[in-house]
C-alpha cells in the first residue's frame, strides 16, 4: 500500500464518520495552453451521492460560448452495487440559450442533463468533459470546493516554453513542478461550502486559485494582465472610439436651469435614466466592448457599460470630466489588489469633483449621482484614465446616508387598545430599495408591507389610511404616513398591561450563536435607525415601571434608548447606529453580544397598572 493511498483511506474514513454522506471522491482539472489564444480544458469528477443535497451535483450544467466551445462530454451513472445504469455523451444533453436577467442577446449556451433521473439513491456519477478555450482572457478559476465535501482535488497546468502567467490563491495554496512547464495544485479533505448565514462572498475563495495571462488576444484585440494599468489599457482600447455622439440626437438635453456643477451632472444622469433602459445585447466582443453612445442613443437601451459610456459622452459634451470604472459587485466577491485580472462583472462611472468624487451607477433606476447602490459600495475597482489608471476602492457610505426614521403618536386606552399615527422616512439606500419594491407592488401589497413593519411591536395592526410620498422623486426621502388601530397593544395579566413601544419594529436580529460560527459575518451596510414615540395614556392608568435608559457604545455601533414621563404622556427615543459592514470571525462573539444586548433592550416592556 502506497503512502498516498493510505492517507486517502484515512481521510475517507474521517469524512464518512456518522453515516454515509454524499462526497466528491475525486476532482481533476487540466488546462493545456496551446498558444496565446487557445487552450484545452478537461474536467473529471467522480461523485458518490447518498442524499438529496448531493443530488444537486447530478444535475449537470456545462456552459459554452463563442469563446469557450464544448468539445466532448461523457457521463456514466452506477447504482449502489457498481452496476452501470447509463452512459451519456454530448448528444444526450439538452442544449439551450443561457438566460441572464436584462440580457436579451448573447452567445452563451448551456448543455444540461439530470443524471439522478435514471437511478435511485445511493448512486455514483463519473463526469468528464473537455472545452476548447479560444481566448485566455476567459481562463477558468480552479474552484474545487462544492456543496458536499471533496475528498481529493487537483489542477494541472501545462504551458508552452517561455509562456508567462500569474496565479493567485487567497489561502496561499502553492503548486509543484513535476515536469518542465507543468504546474500542479492539489488539495485533500475540502469541506463543503459553509452552512452559515451572512457569509461574506470572499469566504468562498479560500480553496480557489485564480489565473491570468501576461498577454492575451480577444478577437482582433490584444492585451495584458501583468499590471492593473494593462487591464485598464485593454478596456480603453475597446471603448476609446465609442464615445462619439451626434449632438443633434441629444438636443433636448438642456442644462440652463442647473444651479451647480453637481446639479448639471444630476440632470444628465436623469436624462440617461429617462431616455434609456437597461437591456443587454452582448454578442461576441460586446460582452466587454461597449456599444457606441450613438448606438445607445438611437436604440434607447444598453447594458451597464453601454449606459456608462453614454453618460460619460454626455458629460464630456458639456465639458465635464468623467471616467469609466470596472467593478466586481460586492455580492460576487472581491478583487484582490495584488492580482491584476479581468474578473469584473459590472461597469459604472466616476466623476471627479473639487470637494468630492461622484460614483454613478447608470443601471440603478432609483439611485442618484451621490448615492451608490449597496452592491457597488466598498469594492476594489479600476478607474480607467489613460496612463493614469488606478485600482481604488468605492466608498462605503456613512450610516447617516442610509436611514429609517419613525415619528409616532400612540394613544393607549384603558381597555388595552391603542390608536396610532405615524410617519416613516427612508433615505439613502433604504429609500431606493424600499421605493423600488413599492413601485413593483400593488396598493394592497404596499399596505401589507407597511403592516409587516409593525408585526413585532404592534401585532394585529389594523391599518387605516396610509400614503406613500415621493414615490416618483428619488431625490427626496421616501415617506410613509399612516393611521391605524392596535386592538391589543400589550399583554394583560390581572390589572397590569405589558407594552413594548419601540415602534415600528425594534432592533431584532437572528444571528447565529458563536458556538455555531466559524466564518466572518457580513452585517450589511452601515445604517441609522431612529424612533421617536409619544405615548398618551388614559388617566385610568399609571406607569408602574419603565425600562431603564441605555447607552451602548462599541466599535460595531451604538444603541441609545431614553424614556421620559410627564402627566399622562410618555416620550421615548430609540436610536441604533450600525457602523461596521463586515465582522471578522475573531470579533464575532463581541458583535453577537452587542446585537443581543440591543435586541434585549429594544424588547423591554413598560408596565402599566390599571387603577
Amino acid at each position: 500500500m502506497t503512502l498516498r493511498f493510505a492517507i486517502t483511506l484515512i481521510l475517507f474514513s474521517s469524512f464518512s464518520m456518522g453515516g454515509d454522506q454524499s462526497m466528491v471522491l475525486e476532482s481533476r482539472e487540466t488546462l493545456k495552453i496551446k498558444s496565446i489564444s487557445q487552450a484545452e480544458y478537461t474536467v473529471y469528477k467522480k461523485i458518490v451521492i447518498h442524499d438529496e443535497k448531493g443530488k444537486g451535483l447530478a444535475s449537470v450544467s456545462i456552459g459554452s460560448s463563442d469563446y469557450v466551445e464544448l468539445k466532448a462530454v461523457k457521463a456514466t451513472v452506477f447504482n449502489e452495487k457498481g452496476k452501470r445504469q447509463g452512459r451519456y455523451k454530448k448528444k444526450h444533453f439538452t442544449k439551450h440559450k443561457s438566460s441572464i436577467y436584462g440580457i436579451i442577446g448573447n452567445d452563451d449556451v448551456t448543455y444540461e442533463i439530470n443524471l439522478a433521473a435514471v437511478t435511485t439513491l445511493p448512486f455514483t456519477v463519473e463526469l468528464e468533459y473537455t472545452q476548447i478555450i479560444k481566448s485566455l482572457f476567459f481562463w477558468p478559476t480552479w474552484s474545487p470546493q462544492d456543496i458536499i465535501p471533496v475528498l481529493s482535488a487537483s489542477y494541472t497546468l501545462e504551458v508552452p516554453p517561455g509562456y508567462e502567467f500569474n496565479s493567485f490563491s487567497p489561502s496561499e495554496l502553492s503548486s509543484t513542478n513535476p515536469a518542465k512547464n507543468t504546474y500542479v495544485w492539489s488539495q485533500v479533505a475540502i469541506p463543503a461550502w459553509p452552512d452559515e448565514i451572512a457569509v461574506p462572498p470572499e469566504v468562498y475563495d479560500r480553496h480557489r486559485v485564480f489565473f491570468a495571462p501576461d498577454t492575451f488576444k480577444l478577437d482582433q484585440y490584444s492585451g495584458s494582465m501583468s499590471t492593473w494599468q494593462g487591464v485598464a489599457d485593454f478596456y480603453e482600447s475597446l471603448a476609446q472610439t465609442q464615445y462619439e455622439l451626434d449632438p443633434e440626437l441629444v438636443s433636448d438635453l438642456d442644462l440652463k436651469t442647473a444651479t451647480s456643477l453637481q446639479d448639471s451632472i444630476s440632470q444628465i444622469y436623469d436624462y440617461v435614466q429617462n431616455t434609456t433602459r437597461y437591456v443587454g445585447m452582448e454578442l461576441g466582443i460586446h460582452g466587454w466592448k461597449p456599444h457606441s453612445s450613438q448606438w445607445v442613443c438611437e436604440n434607447k437601451y444598453g447594458d451597464c457599460k453601454d449606459l456608462a459610456t453614454f453618460f460619460i459622452s454626455l458629460l464630456k459634451m458639456h465639458q465635464i470630466e468623467a471616467y469609466p470604472v470596472l467593478i466586481r459587485t460586492r455580492s460576487h466577491g472581491v478583487i484582490y489588489p495584488e492580482f491584476p485580472n479581468s474578473r469584473f462583472n459590472h461597469a459604472i462611472a466616476c466623476v471627479p469633483m473639487v470637494d468630492d468624487t461622484l460614483w454613478v451607477d447608470c443601471t440603478s433606476d432609483e439611485a442618484t449621482v451621490n448615492m451608490l447602490p449597496r452592491n457597488d459600495q466598498g469594492c476594489n475597482v479600476v478607474l480607467i484614465n489613460s496612463n493614469k489608471s488606478q485600482l481604488i476602492q468605492t466608498p462605503i457610505l456613512s450610516p447617516e446616508s442610509n436611514q429609517i426614521k419613525f415619528e409616532g403618536l400612540v394613544t393607549f386606552e384603558s381597555n388595552g387598545s391603542a390608536s396610532l399615527e405615524g410617519t416613516i422616512e427612508f433615505s439613502g439606500v433604504k429609500a431606493s430599495e424600499t421605493r423600488s419594491g413599492m413601485k413593483r407592488s400593488t396598493l394592497e401589497e404596499r399596505r401589507e408591507s407597511v403592516i409587516a413593519m409593525f408585526r413585532e411591536s404592534a401585532p394585529g395592526l389594523e391599518l387605516g389610511d396610509f400614503e406613500v410620498i415621493n414615490l416618483d422623486n428619488k431625490d427626496l426621502p421616501l415617506i410613509v404616513t399612516l393611521v391605524g388601530n392596535i386592538p391589543r397593544f400589550g399583554g394583560k395579566t390581572g390589572k397590569r398591561y405589558f407594552v413594548n413601544a419601540s415602534l415600528p419594529g425594534g432592533i431584532g436580529w437572528s444571528g447565529e450563536h458563536p458556538s455555531r460560527r466559524t466564518m466572518p459575518y457580513n452585517a450589511g451596510l452601515p445604517s441609522l435607525y431612529s424612533s421617536h414615540v409619544i405615548l398618551n395614556f388614559s388617566d385610568e392608568m399609571t406607569i408602574e415601571s419603565l425600562p431603564r435608559d441605555i447607552l451602548l457604545e462599541t466599535a460595531f455601533g451604538t444603541y441609545n434608548q431614553e424614556y421620559s414621563e410627564n402627566s399622562g404622556t410618555l416620550e421615548m427615543n430609540f436610536q441604533f447606529r450600525d457602523v461596521q459592514a463586515d465582522i471578522p470571525y475573531e470579533h464575532y462573539t463581541d458583535y453577537y453580544q452587542f446585537r443581543q444586548s440591543v435586541k434585549k433592550a429594544g424588547s423591554a416592556q413598560i408596565v402599566f397598572l390599571k387603577n
